[in-house]
């Protein structure tokens, strides 16, 4: 999608919506609102009500995460921007689930960890990477146990030197993030070829600065898996 396809919704029309804040109260973070009217329902991401002295980063980051979700138009497994409203505000679809939980997870572990890893390809084909998804509150499960991923607000689309220098280290973390989920709450779905991978991928956890670092046991769990010798399955999933 490009910008001239993104329509223009004014404040009064936002302000004519039901307006439900769904963010914590931060001075350095847009502000995350449900907009909902008889017909639509909406998230709208705003700095407006922020102090002067902090709404320009708020402001900074918000256009910033706009401009990468513009990369992702027509990919329906992630919130598809609407509408700019003005200098401070734009709004993008909401997306109905449940965030993913052990219980949920436990319906289909092998198929929900093959889609999110799916998904995670498709992001990076367009040269984003999410970067945050150990948080499980952004990966929701809609109907059928669809997979879906929000909140691009630590992502990042790097420049093509950017790009040549981190694109592996940046798949390794998006990737990891989603086997985690497999070797924390189902590991025997684990294979080892996985499990190997996220073992090298613990000492990066350890440095990165997006989510903090907790182990839950996982490493003692994928060395168990390792050792138990010649692998019967072989993942299929090349970085």
């Amino acid at each position: 999608m490009s910008e001239r396809a993104v329509l223009e919704w004014s404040r009064e029309q936002l302000q004519a919506t039901t307006l439900t804040k769904l963010s914590r109260q931060s001075i350095f973070k847009p502000e995350v609102w449900l907009s909902q009217d008889t017909e639509i329902r909406r998230i709208v991401k705003d700095c407006s009500n922020l102090p002067v002295y902090s709404r320009w980063l708020a402001r900074l980051m918000m256009w910033r995460e706009y401009r990468i979700m513009l990369r992702l138009a027509g990919l329906e497994q992630v919130p598809q921007v609407r509408e700019k409203i003005d200098a401070n505000a734009f709004s993008m679809s909401f997306l109905s689930g449940e965030p993913l939980s052990e219980e949920n997870l436990l319906f289909a572990p092998r198929r929900i960890a093959d889609d999110l890893l799916e998904l995670v390809k498709k992001l990076h084909e367009r040269k984003v990477f999410h970067l945050d998804l150990r948080q499980r509150q952004n990966i929701l499960l809609g109907d059928g146990l669809k997979v879906q991923v929000v909140d691009f607000g630590a992502s990042w689309s790097p420049s093509w030197p950017g790009h040549f220098l981190f694109r592996r280290i940046l798949v390794k973390v998006d990737r990891s993030a989603a086997l985690k989920y497999l070797a924390r709450f189902a590991p025997t779905h684990l294979t080892q070829l996985e499990a190997k991978e996220l073992l090298r991928g613990l000492w990066l956890r350890r440095i990165w600065v997006f989510s903090p670092y907790r182990s839950h046991g996982i490493a003692d769990t994928l060395k168990t898996i390792v050792a138990k010798g010649p692998q019967c399955e072989e993942s299929d999933h090349n970085i």
